[in-house]
């Protein structure tokens, strides 16, 4: 008999200097609890809802929003008081059932949303339904707007690494826009957190990011990289992901075969993959990667006026002896999930030449994985808004989500100086949380956007 072990790897990474995302406040500057009013809503056994309404209806009333994130409570959650301000109905949607399990795929999720949905859609007054996502939400948003629009056949073709499950999302109503606070790459966001250098018991040196003779700064939460190990780098690591992906293939063959170590999945621990902003990304330490925007988009200022530019990442550095001291905790710097899981929600293949630059991301397959946020956009043809906040490292990521919606109606901007939770990462940028939601407001009001 085949021990535990057989099915635990000891595969890639571990770093990102970021810190872990902190808890959000319940409301930004500019919502006012006493403007709407919030009713519990059970949509079904597994989905619960929490709707915002105005007190006072007025011309906002007429569009509603759906927002949900997996694995957390999304009553909580910031964008649904901000956008009720503004006198639209809001609708937080929670799915009970995988709630506490990290490895559930996404299309488990989407059955709640489109409930939401379907329930804003009855309401009195309704005219047209946004679905609003927000950062790790974003590739669950994107995958669930692809399917609703195009049905599950895009998520089982044959490039993809693994297919969905076609059963659970075959009837999903379809929103009319769709906004992205922030988003992330899905699948390949954890892709560029697998550190090459941990491929054993002793790190790699020619590949380490964390170690002194390849421009870490210790000290001074930094680093600064030279061409050539940046090169080295992404090689390693493109390598290095795809090692990860096939063994995890290898090992669903056996489970499918009846031969894996359990029936329907197996533990897979993979050493050196970091979870959510952690990992081994260049782009925290040193900002001379995911810098800049390749072309000119809106900004907002902090003086209240709006530009057209190359979007700047105005983000600090990240990184330091605390995340040194995380590259042999388990859930930190190492990857504690299943084989279906991974598969599902973290698979995805890179080239030879997959790189972060200043200005763009190159060399990934993004129609491999079926939670890919670029791939999943192409085929979002509602309006759509991706509004990045420029005091993180998505403003590339960001665009290059942006570019590849297959939208004709599509805004990219980004909020100067805000960080992923819409705070100001510096007291001069003001309030970043107001100028956040009050530009969605003026999006989504556009006459004849909607």
């Amino acid at each position: 008999m085949k021990s535990i072990a057989s099915a635990i790897l000891a595969v890639a990474i571990g770093l990102s200097p970021a810190p872990l995302f902190a808890q959000q406040a319940n409301a930004p500057s500019s919502a006012k609890a006493d403007n709407f009013t919030s009713q519990y809503i059970r949509l079904d056994q597994d989905t619960e809802g929490l709707l915002l309404e105005p007190k006072v209806a007025s011309p906002n009333s007429r569009i509603a929003f759906v927002f949900s994130h997996p694995n957390r409570d999304n009553f909580k959650e910031l964008p649904g008081p901000a956008v009720a301000a503004h006198g639209y109905r809001v609708m937080l949607v929670n799915y009970r059932g995988d709630r506490d399990d990290p490895d559930a795929p996404p299309e488990d999720f989407l059955p709640s949303i489109s409930q939401g949905i379907a329930y804003l859609r009855k309401l009195p007054g309704v005219e047209k339904v946004v679905l609003l996502a927000h950062s790790g939400g974003s590739h669950m948003g994107t995958f669930y707007e692809n399917v609703a629009e195009h049905g599950p056949a895009v998520c089982q073709d044959a490039k993809k690494i693994v297919p969905c499950d076609g059963e659970k999302i075959s009837k999903l109503e379809k929103p009319d826009g769709f906004i992205l606070l922030d988003p992330t790459l899905g699948a390949a966001h954890q892709m560029s957190a697998v550190d090459p250098a941990a491929t054993g018991e002793e790190r790699d040196k020619t590949v380490d990011m964390f170690a002194k003779e390849n421009g870490y700064d210790v000290e001074g939460k930094k680093a600064a990289y030279t061409p050539e190990f940046a090169k080295r780098f992404y090689a390693a690591q493109a390598a290095r992901n795809n090692q990860i992906v096939d063994a995890a293939v290898k090992r669903l063959k056996l489970i499918e075969a009846r031969k894996g170590e359990f029936s329907n999945d197996e533990p897979f621990v993979v050493r050196g993959v970091g979870i959510r902003a952690l990992g081994a990304r260049l782009y925290q330490p040193d900002l001379s990667f995911a810098a800049h925007t390749k072309q000119p988009h809106t900004l907002l200022k902090a003086d209240g006026t709006k530009s057209e530019e190359i979007i700047k990442s105005v983000r600090p550095t990240a990184g330091g002896k605390q995340v040194l001291g995380m590259l042999n905790e388990l859930g930190a710097m190492n990857y504690s999930t299943t084989v279906r899981g991974f598969l599902a929600n973290s698979a995805i293949r890179a080239n030879a030449d997959f790189a972060f630059t200043a200005d763009d991301i190159v060399g990934i397959d993004w129609a491999s994985s079926y939670t890919s946020t670029p791939s999943n956009a192409e085929g979002v043809t509602v309006p759509s808004l991706v509004l990045t906040m420029s005091c993180h490292y998505l403003i590339v990521p960001g665009e290059v989500i942006f570019n590849r919606l297959g939208a004709k109606d599509k805004t990219y901007a980004s909020v100067e100086g805000a960080t992923h939770l819409f705070a100001p990462c510096k007291p001069e940028y003001g309030d970043t949380k107001k100028r956040v939601f009050d530009f969605v407001d003026e999006w989504v009001s556009k006459p004849g956007r909607f």
